[in-house]
């Protein structure tokens, strides 16, 4: 059996697909990535749960019906991934299979059977791997880390984007069943928490949730909020939220659990104790919000294979500039939409400038669905795309900008639920870049010479259109009506002028 702390990787990208095999205590999964390397999209994505790590804490060995059904997992994996010609596996094994007295025979197996080579990596490891996976979805994020498997608990200490301090703890559901009375369960947790003297570097800060049991707990909190948007990733509550919701889960019975929306039936069994170690590392960590990340361990082996420049790439635009890329009638058309918006957003904050430069870039890809659902199209996409490096609300006010830069409305029964989540800055801010972008795009049909001789600048009261000599046949009564929508979003009149060099 390899145990070993030196960084692992993975190196998908466009037209070269690579897969991850997690094999962790509770479930397994496979992950194909494609795309760009700073943000990998997964083309295939499936978990069995297999519980190799049932009854690791009584026995000291892996489950016999959890080995057999991993194995087969194994077999299926290795079977798709060579089937979708993935290029690279990596396949790792976490808590259950390194502290597993027979660990090391089951990986023999394993190998032996699936022809498969697999990596036992250490708690540090996977503590630092995890935390990379946070990072290169939330690249500023600061405060704690926790991930909460089968097995264990790792925790990593997180500086503006730099990880610090690092543990794993045995504090996973499948190692916790055991303990079935709450106070002493309560109590077990605790006296291994009360050793991290570092974790009060989260007080008022955030702390960032990885891992399936906690997710699930989020997916509970949205449902039982009635919650608009069913986005784990960037999903963010306060300290008091999850204190209120784990006191709830970590007393319910498996019955209770049940009959509450939101639950994967086949993760009832670890929810309680899930929540219970969420409610007692809240109390120890004392942060200010909580925040739950879709990117773990699987997504850290992609970014661990980056540069240092790779890593400070900007995750969201590298995604929204490869699908403009991929999917726009003539290529990227991004950059010469943001400068001709640029004039219109004099003072915008860096967060508002790159959200605009995404939204110029994804603004003429939903050109192949009927004209009557391209906004209902791109702000289904928008707000359920696995981007990056974006919270709810702009997320929202993303939606809803390139919905209004297709139907040219901002309020319909289709964005109900954007326009509360982006709020009345989002909305206003998402109103004028779509009339903006529709305007821009009528006038050039979606090619890019027109845009080099369009301007827009604002003057007095006025709303200025600057259009080049050579492009003057391209303006016409569609265009002027455009025109007159974007002026009047700005309270201004507006006015049409040749423009010479």
């Amino acid at each position: 059996m390899r145990s070993t702390d030196r960084v692992l990787a993975v190196r998908p990208g466009p037209g070269a697909p690579a897969a991850v095999i997690d094999i962790g205590s509770n479930s397994v999964r496979l992950v194909v990535f494609t795309g760009p390397p700073r943000a990998p999209v997964p083309m295939f994505n499936e978990k069995m749960l297999c519980a190799l790590g049932r009854g690791l804490e009584d026995s000291g060995k892996l489950d016999e019906d959890g080995m057999k059904l991993t194995i087969a997992a194994l077999r299926r994996f290795v079977g798709l991934a060579r089937l979708m010609e993935v290029r690279e596996i990596v396949a790792v094994a976490t808590a259950a299979v390194r502290d597993a007295s027979n660990g090391a025979a089951f990986v023999a197996e394993a190998e032996r059977e699936c022809n498969l080579p697999i990596q036992v990596i250490s708690g540090n490891e996977e503590a630092l791997l995890s935390a990379q996976g946070v990072l290169s979805g939330i690249p500023e994020a600061d405060g704690v880390m926790g991930d909460l498997g089968g097995g264990s608990l790792e925790l990593v200490a997180l500086n503006k984007g730099a990880t610090g301090d690092s543990v794993t703890l045995p504090l996973g559901p499948l190692r916790l069943a055991g303990i079935r009375d709450n106070d002493l369960l309560r109590d077990h947790v605790d006296n291994h928490l009360d050793k991290v003297k570092w974790l009060g570097k989260a007080k008022g800060r955030s702390l960032y949730l990885v891992g399936g049991a906690w997710r699930g707990i989020a997916r509970i909190h949205m449902a039982h909020t009635n919650y608009p948007l069913r986005i784990i990733h960037h999903y963010r509550i306060s300290a008091s939220e999850a204190d209120d919701i784990t006191r709830l889960l970590s007393r319910q019975s498996k019955d209770s659990l049940a009959r509450i929306a939101g639950v994967s039936r086949r993760r009832l069994d670890g929810i309680p104790a899930a929540a219970l170690v969420l409610r007692r590392l809240v109390r120890a960590a004392d942060p200010k919000s909580v925040i739950f990340s879709a990117h773990g361990l699987r997504e850290g082996l992609c970014h661990a294979a980056l540069s240092d420049h790779g890593k400070r790439e900007d995750p969201l635009l590298t995604a929204c500039r490869d699908i403009a890329q991929q999917v726009g009638r003539f290529g990227n058309q991004g950059e010469a939409l943001f400068a001709i918006t640029s004039p219109l957003f004099e003072g915008e904050t860096p967060a508002r400038r790159r959200l605009r430069l995404a939204a110029c870039y994804l603004s003429d890809t939903a050109w192949r669905m009927h004209p009557d659902h391209r906004g209902e199209h791109v702000l289904s996409r928008v707000l359920n795309e696995p981007f990056t490096g974006i919270d709810h609300p702009e997320r929202a006010a993303l939606a809803l900008a390139l919905y209004v830069r297709y139907t040219g409305e901002v309020a319909s029964d289709d964005t109900v639920v954007v326009r509360q989540l982006a709020g009345d800055a989002g909305r206003e801010w998402a109103a004028v870049l779509g009339l903006a972008l529709r305007l821009a795009q009528t006038f050039s049909g979606g090619t890019k010479a027109p845009l080099e001789a369009l301007r827009l600048r604002t003057g007095g009261a006025s709303l200025v259109l600057e259009v080049g000599e050579a492009a003057l046949p391209l303006m016409g009564d569609v265009v002027n009506r455009r025109l007159e929508a974007l002026a009047k979003a700005l309270g201004r009149q507006y006015e049409v002028k040749t423009r010479r060099r």
